[in-house]
């Protein structure tokens, strides 16, 4: 994974147009990430105009080419997801056991710990960063162009999404960058998940068994690890912002020699304190919404219970976990279209 962390070349992070844009958002790291967003965008939608319908034409010559105009965008979407979120998750799990300078920031108790988690960055957490911000400003994107097929819930998720992860070039809480992106673990089984019902096999053990994992990392990564590390960064941000850091810190323990603390100056404002920690409990929140509505899926296909939820929408996605079956007011739309 070194190759996908590289610096940004001088000649792009010193254009006009960067500059200017990260002095009006008070970003000053965005040039130094600049090649990462644009990589991330230019890619996944490369991805979505040509590698997915090439591809899925090629791969299934039965099935893509008879999908109407709305079914065709969905999934070519679903393909850019599937992609995205398993090469982010793959990133993030090497940072975190792989970035030696962020390991220095994991110690609990330890306040020079802790000011490097909320103001510090690494070249690596910076990457996870930009990958991230660049996929979901193209999903923002995506989202504005396509309004009438996704909706406004998902043109909202992606603009809070693209609003956080730019927090991040403040810098703010990059250390957390790798920990939030592991939610994605569970995307491509929510993406293979729905192939599933496009390609014919609705009700498959295929399914079923992608179902269970979809459960499972659900489970793992956003309610257990999610919520833990939701209270971890809430902990260390308020912190920061009732105790900044100090003018003046010992050099060595015992010396009376002093030095400027490297973050001298720096504090958690109010406004990005309730902003950030809001809209992460909201997203935890939803976390818990559809992790309930999804056992209650599956329950469904044992108990037999007809007025169990049969769908579970997921960021989105329409998920059918216990019965198999389409919605249908969406069948009727892509019939429509």
């Amino acid at each position: 994974m070194d190759a996908f962390v590289f610096p940004c070349p001088e000649w792009l992070s010193s254009l006009s147009p960067v500059q200017s844009l990260s002095k009006a958002l008070n970003l000053p790291t965005l040039p130094v990430h600049i090649h990462y967003i644009l990589l991330a965008f230019c890619t996944y939608h490369s991805i979505f105009l040509f590698i997915s319908p090439f591809f899925s034409r090629l791969l299934l010559p039965n099935i893509y080419p008879n999908f109407n105009k709305r079914t065709k965008v969905n999934w070519d979407v679903h393909v850019v997801s599937f992609i995205q979120s398993t090469f982010i998750s793959i990133l993030a799990l090497w940072v975190i056991f792989n970035d030696e300078e962020r390991a220095a920031w994991r110690e609990q108790g330890n306040t020079d710990a802790m000011l490097g988690r909320v103001f510090g960055e690494t070249p690596m957490c910076g990457a996870v960063t930009g990958y991230a911000a660049g996929y979901f400003l193209w999903d923002l994107f995506m989202s504005g162009y396509y309004l009438s097929i996704f909706g406004p819930g998902f043109l909202a998720h992606a603009a809070s999404a693209v609003a956080v992860y730019s927090l991040g070039f403040r810098p703010f809480v990059n250390f957390y960058a790798p920990v939030f992106v592991l939610f994605e673990l569970s995307s491509p089984f929510l993406n293979i998940h729905w192939f599933c019902d496009k390609i014919g096999l609705t009700g498959s053990k295929v399914q079923l068994y992608n179902g269970f994992l979809l459960i499972g990392t659900f489970f793992g990564c956003r309610i257990c690890y999610g919520t833990w590390s939701g209270y971890l960064v809430m902990k260390d941000v308020w912190s920061t912002h009732f105790d900044p850091p100090s003018v003046l810190t010992a050099a060595a323990k015992g010396a009376d020699e002093v030095i400027p603390h490297v973050f001298e100056g720096f504090g958690v404002p109010f406004w990005l304190a309730v902003v950030y920690l809001t809209s992460n409990s909201i997203l935890n929140l939803l976390n818990y919404f559809w992790f309930s509505r999804m056992i209650q899926t599956v329950a469904s296909r044992f108990t037999g219970d007809k007025k169990a939820v049969k769908e579970v929408n997921v960021e989105g996605h329409d998920l059918t976990i216990a019965s198999g079956i389409e919605k249908p007011a969406a069948r009727r739309r892509e019939a429509q279209t």
